[in-house]
């Protein structure tokens, strides 16, 4: 789809009245309004063509590469980004549902590619055993998508670094309530 086409689209009727005739923003337009103290995920969904792009609308905000984190299930999309700006923190995607991947694969991958850490699928393979054996390459590991207290707390307890969630209020109060978070 063109630009055009795709700020043509409604995103956000879907979540309420209040949002009808959202329209999808530019990544630029994003970035600049990305707060000074708050960290912003970029989940790139094409190969590594797309990399010298992204980059220039990085380096054209000026935001802190710590405030940075690019996603992907595309190994060369990492080893693109890394090998033009090492400073940007790049998280692996990781999904189980369609591939039997061994862990030992999946950190010999991470630390082949520069990867930071690892965004997971929120599965019953992302154990504490996974979690540590992934930290102890220091890499940091993410898990997506959890919307529930119990595999919530868990991940907490096993070590997770973040939880991605479509409910995060919800989330938060609970694990603050238990101080877990």
């Amino acid at each position: 789809m063109s630009l055009e086409e795709i700020q043509s689209l409604d995103c956000g009727s879907w979540f309420g009245e209040y949002w009808k005739d959202e329209t999808i923003p530019e990544l630029k337009d994003v970035l600049t309004s990305t707060p000074r103290d708050k960290e912003i995920f970029i989940e790139v969904k094409t190969k590594e063509e797309i990399v010298p792009f992204l980059l220039r609308d990085i380096d054209e905000k000026e935001l802190n590469k710590d405030q940075i984190t690019v996603i992907t299930f595309f190994p060369e999309v990492i080893r693109e980004i890394k090998k033009c700006d090492p400073n940007i923190k790049c998280n692996l995607l990781i999904a189980f549902e369609y591939k039997d991947i061994v862990i030992d694969e999946i950190i010999e991958l991470a630390v082949k590619i520069d990867a930071n850490g690892l965004g997971v699928q929120n599965h019953k393979k992302l154990d504490k055993q996974f979690i540590e054996s992934l930290k102890n390459t220091g890499k940091s590991v993410h898990v997506w998508t959890v919307n529930s207290r119990r595999e919530a707390e868990e991940y907490l307890k096993n070590g997770i670094d973040s939880i991605t969630t479509n409910k995060p209020l919800y989330l938060r109060n609970h694990l603050e309530q238990l101080e877990l978070f």
